[in-house]
């Protein structure tokens, strides 16, 4: 498996890229000369499916480019699903079978807060890097800060911690590994987060506080097409 081909492999299974952008990015041919043709080949040749796209999405980096030099071990259509089943996300391991009984998401928040914030910055490492520059039109500054944008991480790791917790009279025994497990997989939607300079970073949060018609001026400014 050749450099190009892991590269290729890396970011359709956990960044989830399109072919197109995969072209782009890692294979660095012209968008405009090509339709995704040259990776979707490189997938097919590990018998890969659109379907897998995104299916190592909540494994750290390493991770999964261990898994991904398996693939040819294996060989068949479905080899990354049997591999997923052979290999738990290492980043999350650390979490199954632990229980944190408190008496709200609120309370379980706080007490996790320096986690859920170092687990999303080393998580969103490939994509970072595969995107190299702040997102705001205009800026070039290359040290980025991952910024939720849909909602905050807060709100994603409460509303996850909410599925899987038990009533015991009054406080709640939470389930800590299957809510991390939903917490990075709830990252998974469309623009869940943005990559931007400390400075810009910033100014997205003083647009969040006056009003949703300034956020609304600064979002324009961000460019998703990469």
């Amino acid at each position: 498996m050749t450099k190009n081909e892991k590269d290729v492999l890396l970011y359709f299974l956990k960044a989830g890229y399109s072919t197109r952008q995969l072209d782009k990015k890692r294979l660095g041919l012209n968008p405009k000369n090509s339709k995704g043709f040259s990776s979707w080949e490189i997938l097919k040749k590990y018998k890969l499916r659109n379907k897998d796209k995104q299916a190592l999405f909540i494994y750290g980096q390493r991770q999964a480019l261990r898994i991904i030099r398996q693939i040819p071990d294996i060989d068949e259509i479905g080899a990354i699903d049997i591999l997923k089943t052979a290999n738990r996300p290492n980043n999350i391991s650390k979490y199954l079978g632990s229980y944190l009984l408190t008496n709200s998401e609120d309370s379980l928040e706080k007490i996790l807060s320096g986690e859920t914030r170092n687990i999303i910055r080393d998580f969103f490492l490939p994509q970072k890097k595969i995107i190299g520059h702040c997102q705001y039109r205009g800026c070039k500054a290359k040290n980025l800060d991952t910024c939720h944008f849909k909602k905050s991480r807060p709100e994603i790791f409460k509303a996850s911690a909410s599925k899987f917790k038990k009533d015991l009279n009054g406080l709640f025994l939470y389930d800590l590994y299957k809510t991390f497990e939903d917490y990075l997989d709830s990252h998974k939607s469309s623009k869940s987060v943005c990559f931007l300079c400390k400075n810009h970073h910033n100014k997205l949060g003083e647009a969040e506080k006056q009003s949703n018609a300034a956020l609304k001026r600064y979002i324009k400014n961000i460019e998703w097409n990469f």
